[in-house]
């Protein structure tokens, strides 16, 4: 396991970002109760799934600093609406798709469990690879990809799983999924902007794998 004196430096790193700033995004979070807290030194408290996954969210969603906790309390709870694979695409759609390995659906839609939100699913991911069953399925696969998107204007989000499942020579997609604001006021008025008001950008943050691993890793041991 690791403390957040080691989880800050870890996404400085693989963001990358100043370190600096990802302590601030930390001290927003540790202040609204929103990470693991303790005592100092060795008795600080040690990170949790859950811990990396809000201050990675922290980051990507929020415009500035001072927003972090907010950032966290919009997208955390965003609901999982669809889920694209290649089982449930019409059949012509089919061939452009490959097959999801059930460790990767298992981990986006536990068993006997509820639909995740949006924050779960990222806090399941990272513990994925801390028991070492994303790490080795991923390791199974040809050219194997995971992408983990915010959108933070429309207050949406995007989990994609890619791999070259028939040897094609690129990897394709085999799981798409979309996360939403749950059904209310403020989906509502979202939905109903128009996408060039107040100007045409989409301001978006994405992460790979690459860094999902890096904090599954921080806390294995």
């Amino acid at each position: 396991m690791a403390k957040l004196s080691e989880l800050i430096p870890t996404l400085a790193r693989v963001l990358p970002m100043p370190e600096k700033t990802v302590a601030m995004y930390a001290r927003h979070l540790r202040e609204a109760h929103l990470v693991s807290t303790g005592g100092r030194g060795p008795g600080a408290a040690q990170m949790t799934a859950t811990d990396c996954a809000r201050l990675l969210i922290a980051i990507m969603a929020a415009d500035q600093v001072k927003d972090a906790v907010s950032a966290v309390e919009t997208f955390w709870p965003l609901e999982l609406e669809e889920i694209n694979t290649r089982h449930s695409l019409p059949e012509a759609m089919k061939e452009d798709w490959a097959t999801l390995p059930d460790t990767i659906l298992d981990t986006m839609m536990p068993d006997g469990a509820e639909e995740q939100s949006f924050g779960e699913t990222v806090a399941a991911l990272i513990d994925a690879v801390r028991l070492g069953t994303l790490t080795q399925t991923m390791a199974e696969l040809q050219d194997a990809h995971l992408r983990v998107e915010i959108e933070r204007r429309f207050h949406t989000a995007k989990i994609y799983f890619q791999h070259d499942g028939d040897g094609k020579g690129y990897a394709q997609l085999a799981m798409l999924a979309r996360f939403y604001l749950p059904e209310g006021p403020e989906r509502k008025r979202i939905e109903a902007e128009s996408y060039i008001s107040g100007g045409d950008a989409m301001i978006s943050f994405a992460v790979t794998h690459h860094t999902i691993n890096n904090l599954g890793l921080l806390i294995r041991n």
